[in-house]
């Protein structure tokens, strides 16, 4: 690790993470704390380099406000009010000399500790490095803060002979729930991890195996961080700073509320009136045989396939033939998702369906649309647990549990 690493301990994140979530400290309080790490940890190298040298330590250790201001980016007036605020809480005291990390569990913090702990030692030491430190000193950003935390818990250790291990799994859902986010905020903010490379995407796990214990994840231990320095300190007045360019494809986000809760099964549901989307091909009624009549196709997906889930079993069939998706349960809860996913982007919901469906796109599919998908799977299947599953005549060895 060639930033270094501070030790700490589960006792000391849950603590932390207990009183911001009580709201006695706010983020920048939080921010403060894990700054005061990352000047402890320098001290702390300085000294053990000191004596592998067989030098004399220094007489006097000093911590100022003005190194916690370069390590923060706050005003002086907000450090110390997040001092006070730690002081007060038990989480740490501040002196010039020394700062001293409170090392038993906070009332209030059981809960988070024992989720933290994972089944092990409470006070075992995780290594966490500086230069992690000094971004999240920075950051601004809590569901950030909280989810890079989550992976410290879950990845860091430091065996006896003093090797770090940076691997683990770690579930959205876990961390959401252990630290009061929402999963989009915290898949927002491991997207933002792995573009910074503080940690590699899984690209290899089963669908089961993510199921079961999340996604596998390895913390880049060499990873490096470096203050942004502001541009209007020590700018020459001969340079020019443009806006940046605008993302050619920006993200789009999940439509109103109101619209998730149009009925998968409803047989009342209008279609586009004289058009219907033919794999992104418009279809005029009076052509042949009226699209939402004819027997649905893969090579011709009208919106009435997105309404009847009696239409998507037989479209399901025809991508299991193809070689699309798997004959099973999962695969068919995926088919159906993302058939709601498809008819709620609005534009060519038959182009983006096909497109989730053949490139294996799981992840474009949000857990309000999959759990939407399984409630309506689970109550057509209701009435014949057979349905979506693959005719013996075709595959035989496939059959769906009810």
């Amino acid at each position: 690790m060639q930033s270094g690493y501070k030790t700490i301990t589960p006792v000391q994140l849950a603590n932390a993470l207990a009183t911001l979530e009580s709201g006695a400290i706010t983020h920048h309080s939080l921010r403060v704390y894990l700054a005061c790490a990352a000047m402890v940890a320098i001290r702390e190298a300085a000294a053990r380099q000191r004596a592998k040298i067989r030098k004399p330590a220094q007489p006097l250790t000093r911590y100022q406000i003005s190194e916690l201001r370069r390590l923060t980016g706050l005003p002086e007036a907000t450090l110390r009010r997040c001092l006070r605020a730690l002081a007060a809480t038990g989480l740490l005291s501040f002196a010039e000399n020394e700062i001293q990390f409170s090392k038993t569990p906070l009332a209030g913090s059981e809960e988070m500790l024992e989720a933290l702990s994972g089944g092990r030692s409470s006070n075992r030491p995780i290594p966490v490095p500086r230069s992690l430190l000094r971004f999240l000193a920075r950051n601004r950003k809590p569901a950030l803060t909280k989810t890079a935390l989550a992976y410290i818990a879950r990845g860091l250790s430091l065996s006896r002979t003093g090797e770090i291990f940076g691997k683990g799994t770690a579930k959205v859902s876990w961390i959401a729930s252990t630290f009061n986010l929402s999963e989009r905020a915290v898949k927002y903010a491991r997207s933002e991890l792995i573009k910074l490379g503080w940690i590699d995407r899984d690209r290899r796990s089963l669908q089961r195996k993510l199921n079961r214990d999340g996604a596998y994840f390895v913390i880049n231990l060499d990873w490096n961080f470096t203050a942004p320095i502001k541009p209007n300190v020590q700018r020459d007045k001969s340079e020019r700073f443009f806006a940046p360019r605008s993302l050619e494809n920006p993200v789009v986000f999940a439509p109103p509320y109101k619209d998730r809760k149009t009925s998968l099964e409803s047989k009342h549901q209008k279609t586009q009136g004289a058009e219907a989307l033919r794999s992104g091909v418009n279809v005029r009624e009076g052509e042949g045989i009226a699209a939402h009549e004819a027997p649905p196709a893969l090579s011709r997906i009208v919106l009435e396939d997105f309404h009847r889930l009696s239409r998507l079993e037989a479209l399901f069939f025809q991508a299991v033939q193809r070689g699309w998706v798997k004959p099973c349960e999962a695969s068919a809860l995926n088919f159906i998702a993302a058939a709601v996913r498809a008819r709620e982007v609005g534009r060519d919901p038959a182009r983006v369906f096909v497109a989730i469906v053949r490139r294996g796109l799981w992840h474009h599919i949000t857990q309000t649309q999959e759990d939407y998908a399984r409630t309506a799977f689970t109550r057509y299947r209701s009435e014949d647990p057979d349905r979506f599953s693959m005719p013996s005549s075709t595959h035989s060895s496939i059959r769906f549990a009810a």
